[in-house]
């Protein structure tokens, strides 16, 4: 928890997937972000194909708004993705000495491999191969998109909220900033297995949107069910808030959770929610240790998790939501 403290005013850094850990329960924000846990599982096949088809994203809009054109910035996305498949060698848990580099020039761990996901789809498991598909379809299907790429993977903060106790920085990686000829928005990209309708009661669609000082926020789902057709699969959907909406999260909910997660800190203590413990997608990670009893919780830890890097609110990962 990153709680910096220059005088009696607390310095609180907060971003989406600190404040809705929070919100669903204590005991998961600390062993998510205080402790860093792992599953020693790996990362499950919708967040792993929901990562490569973000990378594809990433490099894709990158490479367009370097001023490559259309089809050479979709071969660029299509390496980007291959490699994320395969992982490279030089960069994943390469270990840096003073200071030293991998010799690919990536960012550590950037392109990691593929552990959980098969090369075609079996059941509810999507296939990478499938995934490779997908982003060829989706760069078929807005081959003619006039949106305009302004900047990707842009890490922003802001100052939302400050009273005598504290002063809250809230921080946030846009997938995707566009130019839409009806204004300038924040555009976050989403995989799915099934159609879902985007709930607007959302921190991090609300702390974009504050962030970027709109109250419109777009989001690019994109599909991966095999039967539909890319006008099925393929939509672009916006989220519109009113000020007061706004004005209601940033001033009262957020300074509230705040100041929960000082008392928190302050009593070391991170209360469990059991109303949290299985959502629509399953169980808790945490649910067996949470289970287990107290004398018995450190060793269900170990055997299913690892000490993974710091939380750091720009190396958020993407998943299915």
């Amino acid at each position: 928890m990153d709680i910096i403290i220059p005088s009696n005013k607390k310095n609180i850094l907060l971003d989406a997937t600190a404040l809705t850990a929070l919100m669903k329960c204590g005991r998961n924000y600390d062993f998510q972000l205080n402790y860093n846990f792992q599953s020693m599982k790996g990362n499950s096949n919708s967040l792993e194909v929901g990562s490569t088809i973000h990378k594809f994203m990433e490099v894709y809009y990158n490479s367009q708004a370097k001023g490559i054109g259309k089809s050479q910035a979709f071969g660029f996305g299509m390496a980007a993705a291959e490699l994320y498949i395969s992982g490279c060698k030089e960069c994943t848990n390469f270990i840096s000495v003073d200071g030293s580099k991998p010799s690919c020039n990536h960012p550590i761990n950037e392109y990691p491999g593929l552990s959980n996901t098969p090369a075609d789809s079996d059941g509810y498991n999507v296939g990478w191969k499938f995934a490779l598909q997908t982003c060829e379809e989706y760069h078929n299907f807005y081959i003619s998109d006039f949106w305009v790429t302004l900047e990707t993977e842009i890490v922003k903060s802001k100052i939302l909220y400050e009273d005598d106790e504290v002063r809250i920085l809230w921080k946030a990686k846009l997938d995707w900033i566009v130019d839409t000829n009806q204004g300038i928005f924040p555009c976050d990209h989403k995989t799915m297995k099934q159609n879902r309708d985007t709930p607007s009661i959302n921190n991090q669609f609300m702390g974009q949107c504050r962030i970027m000082d709109t109250r419109n926020v777009f989001i690019n789902k994109i599909g991966l069910q095999k039967t539909l057709k890319p006008v099925d699969k393929f939509k672009r959907v916006s989220i519109s808030y009113s000020a007061a909406r706004l004005m209601e999260w940033q001033s009262v909910i957020l300074p509230y959770y705040a100041k929960t997660l000082l008392m928190y800190n302050n009593q070391e203590f991170y209360p469990p929610n059991f109303n949290s413990c299985e959502g629509k997608y399953g169980k808790c990670n945490f649910y067996e240790a949470c289970s287990s009893d107290p004398e018995m919780r450190e060793e269900v830890l170990k055997i299913n998790f690892y000490v993974g890097k710091k939380w750091n609110p720009t190396n958020q990962s993407t998943s299915e939501k």
